[in-house]
């Protein structure tokens, strides 16, 4: 079965920093963004100060600029909004980094990517090790007396379809991926309805961390809509967050399920008023029930709406608003996004069935900067989610679990996603995440791993579910933890739980050995053109980079060093080349 929203025409191609000009221009004074209740940057600041440090920029070298990291951290939601239109307004790519991903991350980020150079806070050190430049924001903004006073005004606008982002995506069921965002798929006309979702409350906040595919999104609120963005740090403990609520009287409220765990747990609304908040909002696919049916108790007359989508299939998004009688229902297709429903064999299945879930949309496609993963997951204008779910006889998105986390056992699915709803019902339950592990008799055992208010209530909690839950559903196992692994954006890591509770005996070693040399190597296959505008060679970054004929390597059409091409990514390291 196949769900087609409805149509709408797709806005004029355009870029977000000309919509930030137009908004400096028709509203110079207004309050954009309120950081933590400390600064405030209106949009008349915002756009002279993009203006002050693009014309700084400027002074390096085109081929220098093709793409710039941003690393900012903590509360720099104003310098960060200012370094990324003054990226915009070079034409460069722009590479999204924070101060809390480890290391080893931000280094393989910036090799992948090609980074030239990096803006950075001006209290943050760039990573050791980087040999292209690297510039604090307040180097480039300084005294203004050489900067025209409209720097920009003669440039042409940004073309559409040309790359404005490299974005990362959570990385929860493996290492985190890079996909390509041109201006075009950003501006295409998806913006209202997801903006519609928000309330129109004079000040909305968010509580997002910074350097990650949402962080564009959320300063770009302020430039689609009539609110104006409070923005705190993902960090702030709940009485921060409620406190700047209650402050600014708050009507949208922006946040991750952990972060309205937090609040919940902490029980805020007994020391803040919180009567002005109408709407809640995530992009979570699936918003814990039980800690929406709580987070609304504290919040009478307020509405949960949630986004399904992921960086690569944006903008196509189903959006809804929470049901406690249909707590897993994902809600129905914005306009311009289709929904299907497939088999194995790719083939559409019938109302009710459980199949992968695919999103379509006639947007400009966002692509993997991994070749090979990209070509599996876009199929024309589709994109293979990677989650399971169903629709309903009203059109309505039903998710089932991601494909990655369903456990198979005895040759049925089990929804991870529905047995924690379930735990998190009971209340000495504080996190829960459910996993499959290896079963010699059914093949995957459904455990709970869990953090209770005591050891003690696990007796309880498993009679709880017990009689909650389908017998097929009921966990064999319950590991009780103190707390659940989490990547640096909060987000509960199950791969890591299978890894630490599943310990593979030697003959499985040498087996999965043998396995994988038995396995033949995938071909090679070559890099889209729009992927070759971004990358470039570290030593000339002017020159062009072609292919090889097994398109196994990149070669430098000035220098002649070849680059290896690995899984479809191109390895970009200085000194890597032969």
């Amino acid at each position: 079965m196949t769900v087609p929203g409805p149509r709408q025409a797709a806005l004029p191609p355009s870029s977000f920093t000309e919509l930030l000009r137009d908004r400096a221009e028709l509203t110079p004074d207004r309050p954009a963004i309120i950081v933590d209740g400390v600064a405030e940057l209106t949009f008349a600041d915002w756009d002279r100060r993009a203006d002050a440090a693009a014309h700084r920029l400027r002074a390096f070298e085109p081929a220098r600029l093709r793409r710039v990291a941003l690393l900012f951290g903590g509360d720099a939601w104003a310098d960060f909004a200012v370094a990324y239109h003054a990226v915009q307004r070079v034409g460069a790519t722009a590479i999204h980094l924070n101060d809390r991903m480890p290391g080893e991350e931000i280094a393989r980020r910036l090799v992948q990517c090609g980074a030239n150079g990096i803006l950075h806070a001006d209290g943050l050190r760039p990573p050791e090790g980087f040999t292209g430049w690297t510039a604090p924001l307040g180097s480039l903004e300084g005294a203004a007396d050489d900067a025209p006073a409209r720097p920009d005004a003669a440039r042409p606008p940004v073309r559409p379809d040309a790359i404005a982002d490299i974005l990362y995506s959570s990385g929860t069921t493996g290492p985190a991926k890079a996909v390509t965002v041109t201006h075009a798929n950003m501006m295409h006309g998806r913006a209202r309805p997801t903006i519609d979702a928000l309330g129109s409350s004079e000040h909305l906040l968010s509580a997002m961390p910074l350097g990650t595919s949402s962080s564009q999104g959320t300063i770009s609120l302020p430039l689609l809509s009539d609110s104006v963005l409070v923005a705190a740090s993902l960090s702030d403990e709940p009485d921060r967050i409620a406190e700047l609520a209650a402050r600014y009287r708050v009507g949208s409220l922006m946040i991750t399920p952990a972060t309205a765990r937090a609040l919940v747990l902490a029980r805020v609304h007994e020391r803040h008023d919180l009567s002005g908040v109408t709407t809640v909002t995530s992009a979570s696919a699936v918003f814990p029930a039980a800690v929406a049916r709580r987070l609304l108790a504290m919040l009478p007359g307020a509405s949960l709406a949630t986004a399904y989508t992921s960086i690569e299939a944006s903008p196509a998004v189903v959006l809804n608003v929470f049901d406690p009688g249909h707590p897993l229902c994902a809600g129905f297709p914005a306009p311009g996004t289709d929904v299907v429903i497939t088999d194995e064999r790719q083939q559409p299945l019938p109302t009710g069935e459980v199949g992968e879930i695919w999103l379509g949309t006639d947007a400009p496609q966002r692509r993997y900067l991994d070749t090979l993963l990209d070509r599996q997951a876009h199929v024309g204008r589709w994109t293979r989610m990677g989650d399971l779910g169903s629709l309903d006889d009203q059109g309505r998105l039903h998710f089932f679990d991601r494909a990655a986390d369903a456990v198979r056992s005895d040759g049925r699915l089990v929804s991870t996603v529905q047995v924690e709803s379930v735990l998190y019902d009971h209340p000495e339950v504080r996190e829960a995440a459910v996993i499959g592990l290896p079963h010699p008799g059914s093949g995957e055992e459904t455990t709970a791993v869990v953090v209770l208010s005591s050891a003690a209530v696990l007796p309880e909690v498993q009679d709880f579910a017990k009689s909650r839950l389908e017998p097929h559903q009921i966990p064999g196992r319950y590991l009780v933890t103190d707390a659940l692994p989490r990547s640096f954006l909060g987000k509960v890591l199950k791969r890591e739980l299978r890894r630490i509770h599943t310990t593979p005996s030697p003959r499985s070693h040498h087996e999965a050995a043998d396995r994988h040399a038995a396995e033949p190597e995938e071909p090679a296959v070559p890099l889209d053109p729009e992927l070759l505008d971004v990358l470039g060679c570290p030593e000339h970054p002017d020159a062009g980079l072609r292919h090889d004929a097994d398109h196994s390597a990149l070669t430098c059409a000035d220098c002649g060093r070849r680059y290896p091409v690995l899984r479809g990514i191109p390895v970009l390291l200085p000194g890597a080349g032969e």
